[in-house]
């Protein structure tokens, strides 16, 4: 299957057209000045030029088929480039030929030429000139289409960055609103007031925790994914708040593999699991609750992070959750702009008992998206 040329068909074959006619005219206007028209007839002149550019802008999908199918980069097999070269050669001579068919028989038809044994001398002659010719312009076009498909992933990667930056621009407003909701503000400082006359020690800590806490979200240079480590002392931050705001009702259990904390996954990533998973597994509960977080490596080429609740649940469907639930949906589709189809996330609720939130992204220590 040939894959869809970058400008339209049309736009090839009227270019072709344009400079065949451009060409053509040069070549007239030199004999012209030469005083050799009474030599060489208009016809004979002009019609080789436009034939010939005319001809590749009908074969530009072949040019850029090969492109696409035999790569020439350094990591290419050497099969391939062989391939490559031969796919040019092809088409140059088929090209050539195919020029004298269109030039020499309309030409005889209407008298022009009279396409004998001297004409033939001359088309075999001149064919590895020719042949040469279009092995050259073959290249040209076949860098053209190469300097377009460039520009044109660049410039779907700079759409893409700037993408990303709007998805971690809006997750930190939406942390923000969430940290600084008045509700939240209110009681962690009410907290801190009453610690403080209690223990000052434990007043310190939460401070501190709070501080870290905003100071995270307000990072205006937060990269698009960090360590692990870094992620989970968020959540260590904003889950130990709130079990002293919730009296220590709330149990937190970390299974995080220490292997995994260089793993770089999408910055502020767990927030909107857990404070979904206080908001509706564990607030509006009277007795005792419990959050796990865990993260381990699986098949050896990925990592899950899991957070999960032993809350209420919830009576809506997966694809229901996904749309309605609070972050779920803005989660899934910041990993699917950073890793495409290399990450995948799966809700598993079971109403009155428990909800759990699982993603799977590829276990990798280097930076997808940093800027």
């Amino acid at each position: 299957m040939i894959k869809k040329l970058p400008i339209p068909y049309i736009y090839c074959i009227l270019i072709g057209v344009t400079v065949g006619l451009i060409l053509g005219l040069k070549s007239y206007l030199s004999f012209m000045y030469w005083g050799e028209t009474e030599k060489y007839s208009w016809i004979r002149y002009f019609s080789p030029h436009f034939i010939n550019n005319a001809l590749w802008g009908f074969l530009v999908p072949l040019v850029y088929h090969f492109m696409n199918r035999y790569s020439l980069s350094k990591s290419a097999p050497a099969k391939q480039k062989i391939k490559a070269v031969i796919a040019c050669l092809s088409v140059a001579a088929f090209h050539e030929m195919f020029s004298y068919v269109v030039w020499f028989f309309p030409a005889d038809w209407l008298g022009y030429y009279k396409f004998n044994m001297e004409e033939f001398k001359y088309v075999v002659g001149a064919f590895p000139s020719g042949f040469i010719s279009r092995i050259i312009e073959y290249w040209i076009i076949y860098g053209i289409f190469t300097a377009i498909d460039y520009s044109k992933k660049y410039r779907d990667k700079q759409i893409e960055l700037a993408q990303l930056e709007t998805q971690l621009s809006n997750a930190q407003l939406n942390a923000l609103r969430l940290q600084l909701h008045p509700h939240f503000l209110f009681n962690t400082l009410n907290t801190i007031s009453s610690l403080v006359d209690i223990s000052k020690k434990d007043a310190q800590k939460m401070i501190s925790q709070l501080g870290n806490l905003l100071r995270t979200v307000l990072d205006k240079n937060k990269k698009q994914t960090i360590p692990l480590g870094e992620e989970l002392e968020f959540i260590k931050n904003y889950l130990s708040i709130e079990q002293v705001r919730f009296h220590d009702r709330l149990e937190v259990n970390y299974d995080v593999d220490p292997e995994l904390v260089e793993t770089r996954v999408p910055s502020m990533i767990l927030q909107p699991l857990v404070e979904n998973a206080i908001k509706h597994g564990f607030s509006k509960r009277t007795d005792a609750g419990r959050i796990e977080v865990s993260a381990k490596k699986i098949n050896g080429q990925k990592i899950e992070l899991k957070v999960s609740d032993d809350g209420v649940g919830s009576e809506d469907k997966q694809e229901d959750e996904m749309v309605g639930g609070i972050g779920l949906k803005n989660v899934k589709d910041r990993l699917q702009l950073i890793y495409k189809t290399e990450a995948s996330m799966e809700i598993h609720n079971a109403p009155g008992k428990r909800f759990e939130v699982k993603m799977f992204l590829p276990a990798k220590i280097e930076n997808h998206a940093q800027n």
